[in-house]
């Protein structure tokens, strides 16, 4: 049971990346966002000092406030309607994130082995997991916002699995900085991408 509690954040961060993958709507896509940087503490707090873990939530809540900002500035925030039924493409990216997760799920001991033997099993599937769902978000979808989210996401897990092998004051810098990049970049592509729609 305890192993269970211990890894309810590890599903939580990768429940919160399949919403972003599945559903298209910006008030839900930005809560799953919020929850996915705000329960990576727990798990980088297991391998980082608590000042340095607190790094990534606030770096995580910055950026997000950054797209809730620019979303609404052009007028995207809208009620969220969760009973509007599924559609088709949402069907299949969610059934394909979960394949790649039970693949990865499976192949899991063998690339720890061969690969990373020093990552932790549950912190190697969470990160190469982020890895891999920001990849498809960023393989189905054009808009500029889930393409933020998508790189976003690639961006975590590669932080997550970094942290594991190794810590440097100068790439996490570096990486906050890049984070933040990306919201802005993002932010400026979703106004050019209302101001062309509204043109």
């Amino acid at each position: 049971m305890s192993e269970l509690l211990r890894n309810v954040p590890l599903y939580l961060v990768l429940l919160a990346a399949l919403v972003n993958l599945v559903r298209r709507q910006w008030i839900v896509n930005l809560a799953a966002l919020t929850v996915q940087f705000l329960f990576l503490f727990p798990i980088v707090r297991l391998i980082l000092p608590l000042e340095l873990a607190l790094i990534q939530p606030f770096t995580g809540l910055m950026v997000t406030l950054i797209l809730y900002l620019t979303l609404m500035n052009v007028g995207g925030i809208e009620p969220g309607n969760l009973k509007r039924r599924p559609s088709s493409g949402e069907i299949f990216r969610g059934l394909s994130g979960l394949l790649l997760l039970a693949m990865l799920y499976t192949f899991l001991p063998s690339l720890q082995r061969e690969v990373f033997p020093l990552v932790p099993g549950d912190h190697l599937y969470l990160s190469i997991g982020l890895i891999l769902l920001g990849l498809m978000q960023l393989g189905t979808i054009r808009e500029p916002f889930y393409l933020s989210i998508g790189i976003l996401t690639f961006l975590s897990g590669f932080q997550l699995l970094y942290y594991a092998l190794d810590y440097s004051f100068l790439l996490e810098a570096l990486l906050v900085a890049v984070n933040l990049l990306l919201a802005i970049v993002g932010a400026y592509f979703i106004v050019k991408n209302a101001e062309s729609n509204e043109a």
